[in-house]
């Protein structure tokens, strides 16, 4: 018994060991910075100086009284408009792949090609190709009579054209999942629905479209917590916010108050209310999950 008791013990030390860095990089890394931003989020915390004081719920307070947070959080929910689009895309994409088109795998690699480049490129060549004035899109427009269309000065048009950045970025990625899940369903399914007279959109319908809704299910949610957090698109495209504040995310709103004003309170303020909104959607939407996502017999 003392022995079992003692190699029981030895297991459970090993045990702890393998899951130790796990646990400190945890710590270090998501639980301090989130107790942190919490507690600077009921202080008055400026950066550039080490003298801080509570304010209890002043911070929170004055943030809903703010127009731009509210015309922040406006653009944030307008950048979720790609979550659709790329899975529509990247399905089309990857199912037209699955049915070997030709010339499939340097398709593929075109395709995957955006998400893997460099974020600061990309912008460039976007820049350059919705330029007003000699960009290859207003040029392609002209040929058709439509006049000069400010792009990355108007807010509408310049959330439009990053929209449609997002949605051309992540479609390749989008794609390799749906068709490693294509990939997996078995064909059994489709011969027993083509002996009961099945046609190609029933079988669409009621084989492929949910057995490939966990995946959707996992791409959207996925989706929306990347969405929300859009910042990086949003500073190299307008690093001003964009007239009027009219294309600045929250998360662009953190930063500028946190790093341009050096309010890090107020700016902690704001993610730790920005950061309970995500887990609400997200909460929702496994609560939601129930009804349309196939988990099998």
């Amino acid at each position: 018994m003392k022995q079992i008791s003692s190699m029981k013990r030895k297991e459970g030390i090993a045990g702890v060991l393998f899951i130790a860095p796990t646990i400190v990089y945890f710590l270090v890394f998501f639980a301090l910075p989130l107790f942190v931003c919490v507690y600077a989020s009921f202080t008055n915390w400026n950066i550039l100086s080490p003298n801080r004081s509570f304010v209890g719920w002043r911070n929170y307070s004055k943030l809903l009284s703010d127009p731009k947070f509210w015309t922040a959080l406006s653009n944030t929910f307008y950048m979720l408009i790609p979550i659709p689009l790329y899975l529509f895309f990247g399905l089309l994409f990857a199912y037209a792949c699955h049915k070997k088109i030709p010339w499939e795998r340097l398709f593929r690699v075109i395709y995957y090609l955006p998400y893997i480049s460099s974020i600061v490129a990309l912008v460039i060549i976007w820049k350059w190709l919705f330029n007003s004035e000699f960009g290859l899109v207003s040029h392609l427009l002209s040929l058709f009579g439509v006049g000069p269309i400010d792009w990355l000065n108007d807010p509408v048009w310049t959330k439009r054209m990053i929209v449609l950045m997002i949605t051309w970025k992540f479609i390749g990625i989008i794609s390799i999942y749906y068709l490693a899940v294509l990939k997996s369903i078995s064909k059994t399914y489709y011969e027993a629905a083509e002996i009961d007279g099945a046609t190609k959109t029933q079988q669409f319908l009621r084989i492929t479209f949910p057995l490939i809704t966990p995946t959707t299910f996992y791409l959207a949610v996925v989706g929306l917590i990347g969405s929300l957090q859009t910042f990086i698109e949003i500073q190299l495209f307008v690093p001003d916010g964009g007239r009027g504040y009219g294309v600045a995310t929250i998360v662009y709103y953190i930063w500028q108050k946190a790093f341009q004003s050096s309010q890090m309170g107020y700016a902690s303020a704001t993610a730790t209310l920005f950061g309970i909104f995500i887990l609400l959607l997200t909460v929702l939407q496994l609560s939601i999950a129930k009804w349309w996502v196939y988990e099998g017999d």
